[in-house]
């Protein structure tokens, strides 16, 4: 018994002084409360919920990448659509990504987080108007524009 209960102590002891592998610098604490936030924007949908094809584009911000490891990550209604680099590649070129998917029929929210401003960009979209949408960086984050509206006068 004596054997079995100091090799359970010493296995114990021995995860104490081992430390977590360092996070991503670009994983700021910003980044974490908004992706942490993702789930309460969840939509609950049976399975034989209406949905429509989607596309995002995202154009990647060129004059503000500051390093490699730069990305852009999309959430539609808080599910995970992917994460990809933003950073310059060994080319000298930059990524263009779009992301094709489904969205419930009817209204939607997309989520996108960018780290070289370290902000995110919420929109509400309705898939009676709309259903590819383009990322456009600016100088200071990114304007979402709606491609081939079909009321285009919806904003005025």
């Amino acid at each position: 018994m004596k054997p079995l209960l100091a090799a359970v102590l010493l296995a114990a002891v021995s995860g104490c002084g081992k430390s977590e592998p360092p996070r991503d610098p670009l994983e700021t604490p910003e980044y974490r409360s908004w992706k942490g936030g993702q789930i309460m924007r969840q939509l609950p949908a049976a399975n034989f919920a209406p949905t429509t094809p989607g596309k995002v584009e995202i154009f990647p911000p060129e004059a503000r990448t500051k390093t490699p490891g730069d990305f852009c990550e999309l959430y539609v209604n808080g599910e995970r659509v992917g994460r990809f680099n933003t950073g310059k590649l060994p080319d000298g070129s930059f990524p263009r990504n779009a992301f094709e998917f489904t969205f419930l029929a009817g209204p939607n929210t997309f989520d996108l987080w960018d780290t070289t401003s370290n902000r995110y960009y919420r929109e509400s979209v309705d898939t009676r108007q709309c259903v590819h949408f383009q990322c456009i960086p600016t100088a200071d984050g990114y304007e979402i524009k709606w491609v081939d509206r079909k009321v285009p006068d919806l904003d005025k």
